[in-house]
């Protein structure tokens, strides 16, 4: 995936998506993560798990205490992702501590930032991504 990175060019990504048997468009979700966060990003990206539930309990704690009214939008979770309601717009936290932003583009889920330590942090920055495109 590092190869892929960083020769960005659509003939060299064609060649590995043949030669890997991944379809294009997988290719380049995997290139995406991983310039958002090497190999941890791309595990996020392709894995999915269920962490400890008393690091998600700290996690819904810590946003309803840092989010500025106390109510941070309505998430809806399943395993290791949090979907924002009614948007577009996830968060899906790594075996890593870090909670890795995620975006609906034509109908698949793909990194669309840096990841955050911090969910409330992590939920904002999603957030405004959103905003400054729409």
């Amino acid at each position: 995936m590092r190869i892929a990175a960083e020769h960005p060019k659509l003939e060299v990504l064609a060649r590995i998506a043949e030669s890997t048997g991944r379809p294009l468009s997988e290719l380049a979700q995997a290139v995406r993560a991983w310039r958002h966060g090497g190999p941890a990003a791309l595990a996020v990206l392709e894995d999915f798990w269920t962490p400890d539930p008393s690091v998600l309990a700290r996690a819904r704690a810590s946003l309803a205490e840092d989010w500025a009214d106390g109510r941070p939008p309505q998430l809806r979770a399943w395993r290791n992702r949090w979907t924002v309601v009614g948007r577009d717009r996830q968060l899906r936290y790594g075996r890593d501590g870090r909670w890795y932003p995620y975006g609906k583009e034509d109908g698949a889920w793909w990194p669309i930032g840096q990841p955050h330590q911090d969910p409330a942090m992590a939920l904002a920055a999603l957030l405004m991504l959103q905003d400054r495109r729409s």
